[in-house]
């Protein structure tokens, strides 16, 4: 029994081992996602979702007891927070 070995021919005898590992990685580099990029569209996705159940609950008139007392609170500390302002500037208006 005798093996006869023939000279390789064509495009793939012209490769190297290394070049064609080279060639192998640049082709999977290309299809390749970063992690910050997985990241930034899972945080995108969760936002957009936040977004989407917001309206929903908007559009279907959905308002808890705490947002009726929080929307109070916070109207009552802008007044507050305006007349102090007022007194502010009309004391040192007046060069007090």
């Amino acid at each position: 029994m005798s093996f006869r070995v023939s000279p390789a021919t064509g495009i793939l005898s012209e490769l190297t081992p290394r070049s064609a590992a080279l060639a192998a990685g640049h082709a999977r580099h290309a299809t390749h996602i970063s992690t910050g990029a997985i990241v930034l569209a899972a945080i995108g996705a969760a936002i957009v979702l936040a977004c989407l159940a917001w309206g929903a609950a908007r559009l279907s008139t959905f308002e808890p007891r705490w947002t009726l007392s929080f929307r109070h609170a916070f109207a009552e500390a802008r007044f507050r927070a305006s007349a102090t302002w007022a007194e502010l500037s009309d004391w040192a208006r007046l060069g007090r």
